[in-house]
């Protein structure tokens, strides 16, 4: 929605609460509308008039993005009914050979659960149909979780999260590969190659290096 967009809901928040002491075009506002700026206008001027219907006090942003994320969410299948949706899908479709015609008659939620236990095949050929439904069922209730925290975000601030994570890991592979490769072996026994020898020469000024600075930490007191 556009700033504008935000504003109204901001003014009816101010109508509905007398108290809600937030001034337009305030550093406060701005903040506000940073952060609900990326909802749909009309879901989220409907959350926010649901909340000033249900409680006394003035709502705050996340508990309006809880609202809109509920908004979005008409569909949301518990475990227990999606377990049903899977049964009914495989006495259809059968669970061996028509596997893709059953995951197709799922929501695309429950397909994922599915998938995280090992799919139509595994659940058709389960000995132990009990177990894998509280498999099911704990991995159901995961992904709706996730499902409505992505929701709840939004995708810009999820991207921007998703790429922090991204980041951190790729500096953890970087530094791990830094390690390992820090030092490479040195060729011991007689050497008759001059490059490998030019190789040892130089892996052997690396070790003097790294020795001198150590000797210098421990007598400044830096190591023990």
């Amino acid at each position: 929605m556009t700033k504008e967009q935000c504003d109204d809901i901001l003014v009816m928040l101010k109508a509905c609460y007398p108290n809600f002491k937030l001034e337009l075009n305030s550093k406060e506002s701005k903040y506000w509308i940073a952060c609900l700026i990326d909802l749909e206008f009309e879901k989220a001027f409907i959350a926010a008039q649901q909340l000033t219907k249900t409680s006394k006090w003035a709502p705050s942003i996340a508990e309006i993005r809880a609202a809109y994320t509920e908004l979005l969410l008409p569909d949301l299948v518990d475990a227990e009914q999606a377990w049903g949706m899977v049964v009914q899908a495989i006495n259809k479709h059968g669970g061996i050979y028509s596997t893709d015609a059953a995951m197709n008659e799922l929501p695309r939620q429950v397909q994922e659960a599915v998938k995280w236990i090992g799919g139509i095949r595994a659940i058709s050929q389960a000995e132990k149909p009990d177990v894998l439904r509280g498999q099911f069922t704990r991995a159901m209730d995961a992904v709706n979780k996730r499902l409505t925290k992505e929701l709840s975000l939004g995708p810009k601030l999820g991207n921007q999260i998703d790429n922090i994570r991204l980041g951190l890991k790729e500096q953890e592979e970087m530094l791990k590969l830094e390690n390992t490769n820090s030092v490479k072996q040195i060729t011991y026994g007689p050497v008759t190659d001059d490059s490998k020898i030019d190789y040892n020469i130089k892996q052997c000024g690396i070790l003097r290096e790294a020795y001198a600075k150590a000797q210098q930490n421990l007598n400044k007191g830096e190591l023990s």
